[in-house]
């Protein structure tokens, strides 16, 4: 429950060992290299080094786009079979960075080419294609396409909408010297071909171009036997394409077998590389020497300086000062560490501030397994999670987030067990169902949720009470630490103090009006302290009991927790019923096996999502907004990216 200390790394190291430095600080994992470095007023300021790798970055961007169209390529022509639970690849970046990386490079190159001559044989084969089909209508028709000359006479062929009015086309053309001739028409289109004198060649043209006459694309003269002949070259032309088209594919597809996996390595490779030159390029540089700064987590400053001892490189390990910019690496430990990724989808906390993590995870747990209470779905849960850990190979994060689920089920299981919900009330629904039970008694170890919703409600509030009273808590706590002690009494202990009343009221009367008198008093008196005018410092005393109501809603949030356990228990309850409907015979059973799976797998989706929305919102809102300090930035410390394989 805390966020890791961090040190300020200032490096001075010479030219000649930077690269085989930053690249050693990669695969160590534990330093964010940055650009801020200080320099004391009036001194001469080393050279930026960004400069320095522009060119080389250039080339390193090229062959990136390069290696990434070659996978796109390969990938479509990947007909291996991949074991579904098989490891991720491994590479050895120093197998790379020893001359692997031009090897794979020119399988890049090839691959690449053999695309663009896929990509034209395709293109080639298309083209055929549609230059045949536009031939068709001209087959047997003794024309010359798409046009011809004679000393007094020009035809031209070409195609009109279906929908032309060839009537009024005749009409328009009646008074020229000129002849159209229909010579096929299908769904979409006529082909016809129009004989005119040579002078009313051009004006019958711009008649038909009115209607929508466009002109035949292919080109076929008597020589080449007119329509028939140039048909019968595209075709013969389109299939010697395609058997090549066929041997480049079957080309594609062994090279994918044989040489996608080591692409992807070096497309990692490259990325990673990538990230080398991006903070070399934070550093600064003098004739001699490189500058480099960044932060250190304190546990990992051990290995760092003995990195930093093996190049001889001077440095210094300092606290970060109020101007900078510390980065936040949260340190939970055990069952709570797997609950990150939800503060981290809210906001990191500022560093040096506090971490709710810890406490928000119990929260979390509990809300979860009160939302989605039920022995079987829990069980569910928690097999499935288990089993993603065991068969899936998951990086980092989603093994913590399938962690996280699994704890869920775990407290779903409880809950279930507490409000006797298992796949709903499919016991009881088995027993009146098909057993021809009467007035099954429930299987609630407490009591039953469906039967007694006000009970549950009150579960809610009181579990939504303690979650805002753990935050006064901790915002009290806080301002504590940080020396305001006078605010966190005023400020905190007033209202700890007017809930404490609230509660105490059901239990003695006179005691809980004595303590809510005590916490208005103290909120009157001191929530105005910063008006200098003794009346209006009373007016906002007086004012800041409305921040009661505030409170009230907020507590009337957690109402959801009965609205996602209701919802969850009474559609299993409707599907158990569903599916016991048909009675102990075989019609029925069939009925119940279809029911029951279609329904309650919905119903798990589908609250499994809700609960997790909806449990992530009470933190976010109703927790945290009365205590905590976002605006933390993350740790990314330089280290090998890896997107298709495990670089080692």
């Amino acid at each position: 429950m805390a966020i890791a200390q961090m040190k300020k790394l200032s490096v001075v190291a010479l030219q000649k060992d930077t690269r085989r430095l930053i690249a050693d600080l990669q695969k160590l994992r534990c330093v964010e290299v940055s650009g801020d470095l200080r320099f004391p007023a009036g001194s001469d300021k080393p050279t930026s080094a960004d400069a320095d790798v522009s060119q080389e970055m250039g080339i390193l961007l090229s062959q990136i786009a390069s290696a990434r169209r070659a996978i796109e390529f390969l990938t479509a022509y990947d007909t291996g079979k991949h074991a579904l639970f098989a490891p991720p690849m491994e590479a050895s970046i120093d197998d790379f960075d020893s001359g692997l990386d031009a090897v794979i490079l020119e399988e890049v190159q090839a691959a690449n080419a053999l695309a663009e001559q896929i990509s034209q044989a395709k293109a080639s084969a298309a083209r055929l294609e549609g230059e045949s089909t536009a031939l068709q209508p001209w087959i047997g028709e003794q024309l010359a396409l798409p046009g011809d000359k004679t000393a007094y006479t020009c035809s031209l062929c070409g195609t009109l909408p279906l929908n032309t009015d060839m009537a009024a086309i005749d009409e328009k053309l009646a008074d020229l010297a000129c002849v159209t001739r229909e010579v096929y028409t299908d769904k979409t289109v006529r082909a016809i071909v129009l004989i005119a004198h040579r002078e009313d060649f051009d004006a019958a043209r711009k008649i038909l171009s009115a209607a929508g006459f466009a002109v035949c694309p292919i080109q076929a003269s008597a020589a080449a036997g007119y329509a028939a002949g140039a048909a019968a070259d595209r075709m013969l032309r389109l299939e010697h394409t395609q058997k090549a088209l066929e041997q480049l594919e079957k080309s594609a597809a062994e090279t994918a077998a044989a040489q996608l996996s080591d692409i992807r390595a070096l497309y990692d490779i490259l990325i990673t590389r990538q990230e080398r030159l991006r903070a070399q390029s934070c550093g600064l540089r003098t004739e001699q020497t490189m500058l480099i700064s960044g932060w250190v987590p304190v546990q990992a400053m051990e290995k760092t300086k003995a990195l930093l001892e093996k190049y001889g490189a001077a440095y210094s390990f300092s606290d970060p000062s109020e101007e900078e910019s510390a980065p936040v690496l949260l340190m939970n430990r055990s069952i709570s560490r797997n609950f990150e990724s939800i503060l981290s989808m809210y906001d990191l906390p500022k560093y040096g501030r506090f971490d709710p993590t810890a406490i928000m995870s119990v929260f979390y747990t509990i809300i979860f397994g009160l939302m989605f209470a039920d022995v079987c779905y829990g069980a569910i849960l928690v097999i499935g999670c288990l089993a993603g850990l065991r068969l899936l190979h998951l990086k980092e994060s989603m093994r913590r987030f399938l962690k996280m689920f699994a704890v869920c089920g775990v407290s779903c299981i409880i809950g279930g067990i507490l409000f006797g919900s298992y796949f709903g009330d499919l016991p009881v629904a088995i027993l009146e169902g098909f057993g021809g039970k009467e007035n099954v008694p429930s299987t609630a170890l407490w009591f039953d949720m469906i039967e007694d919703p006000i009970m549950m409600l009150l579960l809610s509030l009181g579990v939504g009470a303690a979650h805002m009273v753990t935050a006064f808590i901790i915002k009290f706590v806080i301002l504590v630490r940080d020396g305001h002690i006078f605010d966190a009494i005023a400020d905190v202990g007033s209202w700890l103090i007017l809930f404490a009343g609230i509660g105490v009221y059901f239990l003695q009367p006179t005691a809980g009006w004595t303590l809510v008198g005590i916490g208005a008093v103290m909120l009157i008196c001191t929530q105005g302290r910063q008006e200098k005018n003794i009346v209006m410092r009373f007016l906002k005393g007086i004012m800041s009991l409305y921040d009661i109501v505030g409170y009230l809603s907020d507590l009337l949030s957690y109402s959801r927790i009965l609205a996602l356990s209701l919802a969850s228990a009474v559609i299993a309850s409707v599907m158990n019923l569903l599916g016991t409907m048909g009675g102990l015979n075989p019609g029925g059973l069939i009925l119940f096996v279809l029911v029951f799976f279609l329904g309650h797998t919905i119903n798990f989706l589908v609250n499994v999502l809700g609960s997790y929305v909806h449990t992530s919102r009470l933190q976010y809102i109703e927790f945290f907004g009365k205590f905590y300090e976002g605006g933390g930035r993350p740790f990314t410390p330089l280290e090998p990216q890896s997107k298709y394989v495990i670089l080692k």
